[in-house]
């Protein structure tokens, strides 16, 4: 059985800092954001986790088109994620992140839609926050020209 490790280090002063990942790809000013009394200037977890759900759905549904035959010419996956919290309380959760895709394809909207559907059961992103926060799919599927 194989494994892949991911690592990302944030260093942090004040309201700031900067986000980088080992594999160099990504390096990103992060900080508090405005809603939360920050500067707002750089990405932040919930951004980060929208990134991550939408990058790992793409991967995963593409894979299984190309192993299933079902032609996916273009994907667009816009991830959102939700913060939510309580101020006098100072508790910070979060609450969803939902997928909404449009997809480019010559293949039939059902064998599309069915490839979505097992994606969202295969996804590891999916799994991780199945049962912690609420996911949606909504999808648009575009015929090919």
């Amino acid at each position: 059985m194989g494994f892949l490790e991911a690592s990302a280090i944030v260093r942090w002063s004040g309201w700031t800092g900067s986000i980088a990942g080992d594999s160099g790809a990504l390096d990103a000013p992060t900080a508090t954001q405005e809603e939360l009394g920050g500067p707002g200037q750089g990405t932040n977890p919930e951004e980060l986790l929208a990134a991550a759900h939408a990058n790992c759905f793409t991967s995963t549904l593409t894979s299984l088109g190309r192993a299933r035959g079902v032609m996916l010419e273009e994907v667009a996956t816009r991830a959102t994620a939700r913060l939510e919290w309580d101020d006098e309380a100072h508790d910070h959760h979060l609450v969803a992140s939902d997928l909404s895709l449009t997809i480019r394809s010559s293949s039939t909207p059902e064998a599309v839609s069915l490839l979505v559907r097992e994606a969202e059961e295969r996804c590891p992103v999916c799994r991780a926050i199945a049962g912690n926060l609420s996911m949606t799919v909504t999808v648009d599927i575009v015929p090919a020209h």
